[in-house]
């Protein structure tokens, strides 16, 4: 019997409605949500005032993860993926409807993209804890990366074909189709099972418990640094690469190569990723994404846009999976970890977001003080230097977990 057969033995049904919930979601973010910076830049014009919108939605993601947590523990889990799924859907509506006045708004409709952001990702955090175990965590998760690599591939090819011929309408429909897509897997909650916790909501539990503090502590540190080397990368590759060819077309085809190069990837890890092969996968992917920046050291242009593209696609899931994995390994040793699991989820996620914030400040900051050109090498650099950081974090947060 393969690995294959074994996880879809031991995983419930509701993993697959969960599963689609998050291929929808992947691909109505990825259908609108990228080719949004480059909508806002249209009418701002300004790679600072694109960061600090992308700074509160990271700040109000780390909110609604909060805000979620408590409603979660009060009510279920599932009513904040409802919720968080309708405020990205209404989300889109102000988009569609604003226009021109998101010039004035970006901040406060990137407050409110944090908040859906921050509801949709509590629950499916906690839903993914509670349908896996240790044994099937890496296939699962491999298996949700390769959806959502799909996803990723397909949304932004159609994406670009739709602006590039209807340059002015074009924006209304893809956030229509989005909105669409947020709505389906709204309706495909009503599938999944209603499950009552402990109301008490204790977040002081959730960053410092009782037993294997430091293990937690150490989980956390890498979260930051993980959280600090997607805040600029979240948004900044993708709108350099408009900024240079002036093309939406060309844009939709850089998301067309990484996501294939995610796909490749996610295959990889959904194929031969095990609890052991761990640390390989991690140390391969640090090595790697250090390498990639070398060319935007030297030169900003389409050629090292798309060469670093393509290697993050390919190695990201490589450190991004292994270390989910050892997140929920390590949440389920502590103490309570199936009544305090909301509590665990909420206080990464903090850690998370505060690295994003960090990095998008760290990279205005060097916009102030040095030139645009050496401003977006510093910043290069820092996200090249930080996946070597994780590595190290995660082999002493692995070394720990493995030694209880």
């Amino acid at each position: 019997m393969n690995a294959t057969e074994v996880t879809r033995q031991l995983l419930p049904p509701s993993s697959k409605w969960l599963l689609s919930i998050n291929t929808l979601f992947a691909g109505a973010s990825a259908l609108s949500n990228t080719f949004l910076n480059i909508y806002l830049w249209k009418f701002l014009q300004s790679v600072e005032q694109i960061a600090i919108y992308n700074f509160y939605i990271f700040l109000f993601s780390a909110i609604g993860y909060t805000i979620a947590g408590w409603i979660a523990k009060k009510s279920d889990r599932l009513y904040t993926l409802r919720l968080g799924v309708a405020i990205l859907a209404l989300f889109y509506i102000l988009i569609i409807s604003l226009g021109s006045q998101v010039i004035s708004l970006y901040v406060l409709l990137g407050m409110l993209q944090g908040i859906g952001t921050g509801f949709f990702w509590l629950s499916y955090n906690v839903l993914v804890f509670e349908v896996t175990e240790p044994e099937t965590r890496d296939q699962y998760n491999g298996a949700n990366g390769f959806l959502f690599a799909i996803a990723t591939m397909a949304a932004p090819l159609l994406a670009g074909r739709v602006l590039s011929t209807l340059p002015i309408k074009g924006y209304t429909i893809i956030f229509t189709i989005s909105f669409a897509l947020f709505l389906t897997a709204v309706l495909l909650t009503w599938l999944l099972k209603p499950k009552a916790g402990p109301p008490s909501f204790d977040l002081y539990a959730g960053f410092s418990p009782r037993e294997h503090k430091n293990l937690w502590r150490k989980m956390l540190s890498m979260s930051f640094a993980m959280g600090f080397r997607e805040g600029t990368l979240s948004f900044l590759p993708f709108l350099l690469v408009f900024m240079v060819t002036r093309d939406e077309l060309t844009a939709s085809r850089y998301l067309l190569f990484t996501s294939g190069g995610s796909l490749i990837a996610y295959y990889v890890v959904k194929r031969y990723l095990t609890n052991t092969r761990r640390i390989t996968f991690v140390t391969t992917a640090a090595f790697m994404l250090g390498l990639s920046v070398l060319l935007l050291l030297f030169e900003v242009n389409k050629l090292s846009l798309f060469t670093f593209g393509i290697a993050n696609a390919l190695f990201t899931p490589l450190l991004v999976i292994p270390y989910s994995c050892l997140t929920f390994d390590v949440m389920g040793q502590l103490p309570e970890a199936v009544h305090r699991k909301v509590e665990y989820i909420v206080i990464r996620e903090a850690l998370v977001n505060s690295g994003r914030c960090l990095s998008i400040l760290a990279m205005i900051g060097l916009q102030l003080i040095v030139s645009a050109s050496l401003s977006l090498k510093l910043t290069f650099l820092l996200v090249g230097l930080t996946p070597l950081i994780a590595m190290f974090l995660f082999r002493r947060t692995n070394e720990a977990f493995h030694s209880l």
